[in-house]
């Protein structure tokens, strides 16, 4: 915190012409899976957000996809302001605070997702032209990491959890019954657009105006708009929350709009929805591995519910695909 409070007082404070000592800063409580350190920022009834990355593998490209997403968004007051970034000063953006309540585990409304809908397709039009986070990776890239996770996962339930090699093998069969699928996707064209990347409702804000804000813009950039749909779909903060059919509130004006520039955007959404739960399951299997090893896995939670419960519905997301409706198959591994 001491680099942090340097540069709030040798280059932050100057710039907005204000006394170094009336200012205060205060590191927020992290939320489940942050990668970064958020400071509450006052100065008298100003706040801001002071915004550290701390991935060592970020620390030049994530500060500047937000900080370069916030100047390119300030118009549409969907985002928070820009304030501050010197990237010869150091990894961190700073922002004024977005007044609101965080979504999180909300139960999304009708009227909800309707706002939600008009928010994204409006950061969607953005004039970007820079990618998301991973958007250079091939499906195929990400095809051979899969199956690499999945195969050290056998290999560590082999060992240390006999039981866990049924699931195991059967998430290698799902994978090699998506080969086809991931050749399919590789083959359409897509029109890339802005997205998030990182689309989950913890990144949310409900306003007090009533209108929605969006907060967390470091995996910003072009991205296929299916793959972003599919994302914000089955993203473990809310895939519990809202089934298939509540989703149509969103989806429908989404592929609406898409559509007209891009007709293949919902089969590709749907081929999508075949990966993302692989992918969610694998994330989350990695996770618990790290844990198992630190012998901390009692109690494991993932977004608000035991981890294996998340696992099961992931995997029956997986077996019940094409179907959205995967309920029958989760009674059945339950």
């Amino acid at each position: 915190m001491t680099a942090l409070l340097e540069i709030i007082s040798d280059q932050f404070a100057p710039a907005l012409g204000l006394k170094s000592g009336r200012i205060s800063v205060m590191l927020r409580s992290p939320l489940e899976n942050q990668s970064n350190r958020l400071y509450d920022v006052w100065a008298g009834d100003r706040h801001w957000i002071a915004k550290e990355y701390i991935k060592p593998e970020e620390l030049e490209s994530a500060p500047r996809r937000e900080h370069k997403t916030l100047c390119l968004l300030a118009p549409l007051d969907i985002a928070p302001q820009p304030v501050f970034y010197e990237p010869a000063v150091g990894p961190i953006v700073i922002y004024e605070y977005m007044e609101g309540q965080m979504w999180d585990r909300r139960h999304a409304s009708p009227a909800d997702l309707q706002k939600l809908a008009e928010v994204w397709l409006k950061l969607n039009a953005a004039p970007a032209d820079w990618a998301s986070r991973g958007h250079e990776r091939s499906l195929h890239i990400i095809e051979q990491e899969l199956q690499q996770g999945i195969q050290n996962y056998l290999d560590w339930a082999k060992q240390m959890f006999e039981p866990a090699t049924t699931a195991a093998e059967m998430c290698l069969e799902i994978l090699a019954s998506r080969h086809a699928v991931i050749q399919e996707l590789s083959a359409y064209p897509s029109v890339p657009c802005f997205g998030r990347g990182d689309p989950r409702f913890a990144n949310v804000i409900q306003r007090p105006n009533g209108q929605l804000g969006l907060v967390d813009w470091e995996d910003s950039g072009l991205r296929d708009p299916a793959k972003e749909a599919a994302d914000i779909v089955s993203h473990p903060n809310q895939e519990d929350l809202l089934s298939w059919d509540e989703w149509q509130v969103f989806i429908a004006p989404y592929l609406a709009a898409h559509s007209k520039i891009d007709p293949r955007v919902g089969v590709r959404l749907q081929r999508y929805l075949a990966i993302f739960p692989i992918f969610w399951l694998m994330i989350i299997i990695r996770r618990g591995i790290q844990l198992a090893s630190a012998n901390r896995l009692a109690g494991w939670m993932s977004n608000g519910i035991p981890a294996n419960l998340r696992l099961q519905r992931y995997l029956a997301r997986a077996l019940a695909w094409p179907k959205m409706d995967y309920k029958d198959t989760l009674e059945t591994l339950r």
